[in-house]
């Protein structure tokens, strides 16, 4: 059984493949989102990085309202945030949130943290 709760399970040769060819010579801004993407390993060519932070309660019930909407039974993901997902989080993500150069607060409405982005990418050089 393969548990997603631990980077160990991400095939970071995939995902840097996958970074290397999504960045073109033209590109001038690049947003990588997802649970492991502040690890070191993946954001050593950053040039900076954000980290959204919500409580575990939004966490998880985002993640449920969207299994559901993907059709699959919120059960699996529940048993899985018992067993790994919260001790996961503490170990392997929330350190991640000191890496970053900005911190946002997950609980905002999301059209408030595109906007707070977007001041940022326009204020790049």
């Amino acid at each position: 059984m393969i548990n997603y709760s631990d980077p160990r399970a991400l095939d970071r040769g995939r995902v840097r493949s996958a970074l290397d060819a999504a960045v073109l010579p033209d590109t001038r801004t690049l947003v990588v989102e997802g649970t492991f993407a502040l690890l070191p390993a993946l954001t050593r060519p950053a040039r900076w990085s954000v980290y959204i932070d919500a409580p575990a309660d939004l966490r998880l019930a985002r993640k449920i309202l969207r299994k559901i909407s993907e059709g699959a039974d919120p059960e699996i993901s529940l048993r899985g945030y018992l067993a790994y997902g919260r001790e996961a989080h503490t170990r392997y993500v929330a350190p991640t949130q000191r890496s970053a150069e900005l911190v946002l607060d997950g609980t905002q409405p999301t059209s408030h943290l595109v906007r707070r982005l977007h001041a940022l990418l326009n204020a790049e050089p």
